[in-house]
């Protein structure tokens, strides 16, 4: 009996992240990831478990691997204002790598499993709570210092960028014009850069 071939599990859970980015969660099935990797299949479920495993795999890995999350995580260090920018410039002007405008495998999670799978939500839940904090963190940091000049709270203008972000990914699935969410990124920045006068503050009560 021949001997399954010995494989790095990180190359096979790259090449999985590329699978489910193109098919999705439910449209993929073992026969996919074998095919990509070269895999045996039992070896794959040795390794893993199941296609939900290495789901998980995926989305954990995904995580480390993207550019918008390796500069968010700079959050306590990196000028405030800057990064913020580079956050939207990476996510719109960097083509087709992992975590730009259309190719998030957390965003592509949230709008297939996102509220009808449970563990998968909750997973989900926790990411983007903590993407949220480390941009509230960017985002006092740059109240405190002067380079962000808007005087709302800063939790809630980082809900507001979370949220634009997202709407980002979801637009970048079918929108091929960058310049539209480009502008899209430039009203988010603008957010930063107006305190809040008398006017709007009556606006708010």
């Amino acid at each position: 009996m021949g001997r399954h071939k010995i494989f790095d599990p990180d190359e096979v859970i790259d090449k999985s992240i590329d699978i489910f980015l193109v098919k999705g969660y439910d449209a993929t099935v073992i026969k996919d990831i074998v095919e990509a990797t070269n895999v045996h299949p039992g070896s794959l479920y040795n390794a893993f478990g199941n296609k939900r495993q290495i789901y998980r795999r995926a989305l954990e890995r995904f995580i480390g691997l993207s550019r918008f999350n390796e500069t968010l995580a700079k959050a306590e260090t990196a000028p405030p204002r800057k990064t913020i920018e580079t956050l939207f410039d990476d996510l719109i002007e960097e083509g087709e790598h992992r975590g730009a405008a259309g190719h998030c495998l957390v965003s592509n999670a949230a709008m297939e499993l996102g509220g009808t799978d449970h563990e998968i939500t909750e997973w989900l839940r926790g990411v983007f709570q903590e993407s949220e904090n480390l941009l509230c963190r960017l985002i006092e940091r740059g109240q405190t210092n002067g380079e962000i000049k808007s005087q709302r709270p800063a939790r809630e203008l980082a809900q507001f960028l979370a949220n634009t972000v997202q709407g980002l990914q979801l637009m970048a699935r079918f929108e091929t014009d960058r310049s539209k969410l480009r502008k899209v990124a430039d009203i988010a920045l603008d957010a930063l850069d107006h305190p809040v006068t008398r006017q709007n503050k009556a606006r708010r009560i």
